[in-house]
């Protein structure tokens, strides 16, 4: 994955910072957010008191130290972090409540001691359709000093009004082949794919069954789960076109993969792609991420 950085030279109300790696966008607006927390009036105005000095620190590394260390420890009063929160038990949704009671209930309180006051949403592509409206409301007139970030994998999981308000920053993204190689290692990917190789001959309440596992017994987050799918996908077609097994992405899934090759045309591919990005813009639309991923698995069944 290649690294990550967002521009300083001019600070916007609101941010989509997206990518495929969580870790490394996390680290990226952690680092902008610190920056902005550092900032101080008198960089920019000779007349103004230092923030250090209006706060009691001996001197401005004192001071900057201090705001580092409880960013780290993710202590800092001006500095917000929002995670999904619904269901209790495995959090995938980033609630209504959530973003009312942290973002809409807090902006207009001005910050205890930076220059900004800073809304970090990790995951913001769980927002559901009432959680996006609810942030809306605030990116459509935010105070100055307010910045927000939305942290996520997709862009598409968002309202076009969202978009529109927003200044979009995209890491650069991690090689194919790094990522079906991460997914790989992990059991349930394996047991996925030789499931899709056998969906036509799998039952309801199977497909019900194989739904449950992937939601609740190995909670695989539903864009990383989708993701998957899609190089699957991928690898199918291009196996179909060229009989080239080195080509292919996941060659641990090899024999599988030739399996789907075969059973399905160039044409019920194109619909189960389709399918795969129908399922992405239903992302935040859908609470029950469980009836998502069973009408998927579905389709490809008729397919």
């Amino acid at each position: 994955m290649k690294s990550l950085r967002i521009p300083e030279n001019n600070i916007y109300n609101a941010y989509l910072i997206e990518g495929d790696d969580m870790e490394l966008i996390k680290s990226s607006a952690i680092d902008f957010a610190e920056k902005l927390l550092i900032r101080d009036a008198s960089d920019e105005d000779s007349e103004a008191v230092p923030i250090y000095m209006e706060r009691g620190y001996e001197s401005r590394e004192e001071w900057e130290d201090s705001v580092r260390k409880r960013v780290s420890n993710n202590e800092h009063p001006d500095l917000m972090i929002i995670r999904p929160d619904k269901p209790e038990d495995n959090p995938t949704t980033v609630s209504v409540g959530n973003i009312r009671n942290n973002i809409n209930g807090t902006v207009e309180v001005r910050p205890y001691e930076a220059l900004y006051k800073i809304y970090l949403i990790e995951h913001a592509e769980c927002m559901n359709q009432q959680a996006q409206n609810a942030l809306l409301k605030t990116l459509e007139e935010p105070p100055q000093y307010v910045v927000i970030m939305l942290l996520a994998s997709n862009s598409d999981a968002f309202l076009p009004t969202i978009l529109s308000r927003v200044i979009e920053i995209k890491a650069g993204e991690r090689d194919v082949k790094e990522v079906i190689s991460d997914m790989l290692s992990e059991d349930w990917s394996k047991e996925t794919v030789h499931f899709l190789s056998e969906i036509g001959f799998r039952n309801g309440k199977e497909i019900l069954d194989f739904t449950d596992k992937i939601t609740k017994e190995w909670k695989i987050p539903i864009g990383t789960f989708l993701s998957f799918i899609e190089i699957v996908l991928r690898d199918v077609l291009c196996y179909k076109s060229t009989s080239k097994i080195e080509l292919i992405y996941g060659h641990e899934i090899a024999q599988d993969i030739i399996k789907m090759s075969t059973v399905m045309s160039y044409e019920k591919l194109g619909r189960a792609t389709e399918n795969i990005e129908k399922a992405f813009r239903d992302l935040p639309l859908n609470v029950n991420k469980e009836i998502l991923i069973e009408d998927f698995l579905l389709k490809l069944r008729h397919n």
